[in-house]
């Protein structure tokens, strides 16, 4: 275990490197190769459990949109949830993910993993126009995959967290109401100024994190009417009261728990059912890090939600 916690800490220190100043372009594709990596170990001991990889669920700029769906055992209409994977927006995928939907897949829920598109190459809103195409296609194929239409939930961690609260909300604009019952929003960024404003000792600060992450989602020199979009900051949104019930959490450990909770915050005042769960000693990703007690603890309080809010 020691040599895997000395490898998450070189990734992370990894993250916290400013970019070159003469390839600020390539530190996407520089991370994705490095998250990919680092996945393939924290994916080891996932449960052997069936998987389609690569279903085309839509067309987008002349290219298929895909995702991995995940079956549960036994005979449906099981419970479904569409889940945006974590990366910064520029890195990641179903497979850096595979063993969360795994096991959420283990626990009853048909999981479908959406490979959105990843800036730079394709900077927002490509990324999130495809998360909600998955929503709209998981909405109408519900029934012939198995899963029951009534019971849908969205999922997404860390920059997943942020696509799917902006999917949630692209739908609350679009049709006044969306297909799911319930989402959780694992350790995700719902305001882009707040983050601009984090204390100088952030890793998200110094290391000038975030802000090479921003320009290569938003491309250099986003003004500040596109850092306020709810598309971009969701937690700036009006639609908030429409929101689904949310479970929100994060570690002490992350410098991105003030988002959750500023997000907890914002979807309570607005009058949306919220539950945060702040784990004691977590670090970002948690999730996906199963030797971190706080990981099999908020897993198992994600699936207690979503029984409770999709049963409801």
């Amino acid at each position: 275990m020691a040599d895997l916690d000395a490898f998450i800490a070189a990734v992370l220190q990894f993250y916290e490197t400013p970019p070159p100043p003469d390839l600020p372009r390539v530190r996407g594709i520089e991370i994705r190769e490095r998250w990919a990596a680092t996945a393939e170990v924290l994916n080891l001991g996932a449960p052997d459990r069936p998987v389609e990889r690569g279903r085309a669920i839509a067309s987008r700029r002349g290219e298929p949109l895909t995702a991995d769906l995940y079956p549960p055992d036994g005979a449906g209409p099981h419970p479904a949830i569409l889940f945006t994977h974590g990366g910064s927006w520029v890195a990641g995928s179903p497979r850096t993910h595979d063993k969360l939907a795994r096991r959420l897949a283990e626990r009853g829920f048909l999981v479908a993993s959406v490979d959105y598109a990843l800036a730079p190459e394709h900077p927002h809103p490509a990324g999130l126009d495809d998360c909600v195409a998955a929503a709209d296609w998981l909405a109408a194929e519900a029934g012939a995959l198995g899963a029951d239409p009534a019971r849908l939930a969205i999922m997404g961690d860390s920059a997943g967290g942020n696509l799917a609260a902006a999917a949630l909300d692209r739908l609350l604009a679009r049709d006044g109401a969306t297909p799911f019952r319930a989402a959780v929003l694992p350790y995700g960024v719902y305001d882009f100024p707040g983050m601009l404003r984090l204390p100088e000792d952030s890793p998200f600060v110094n290391g000038r994190t975030f802000v090479w992450q921003m320009e290569d989602y938003l491309g250099a020199g986003a003004d500040e009417a596109l850092l306020a979009d709810p598309s971009v900051s969701p937690r700036l949104s009006p639609r908030l009261g429409g929101f689904p019930p949310t479970f929100l959490t994060a570690g002490t450990r992350d410098p991105l728990l003030a988002q959750s909770r500023g997000f907890a915050r914002a979807l309570t005042e607005a009058g949306a059912t919220v539950e945060l769960r702040v784990c004691e000693g977590a670090t970002h990703a948690f999730l996906q890090i199963e030797s971190v007690p706080a990981a099999g603890e908020a897993l198992a309080a994600i699936v207690a939600f979503l029984g409770k809010a999709l049963d409801a």
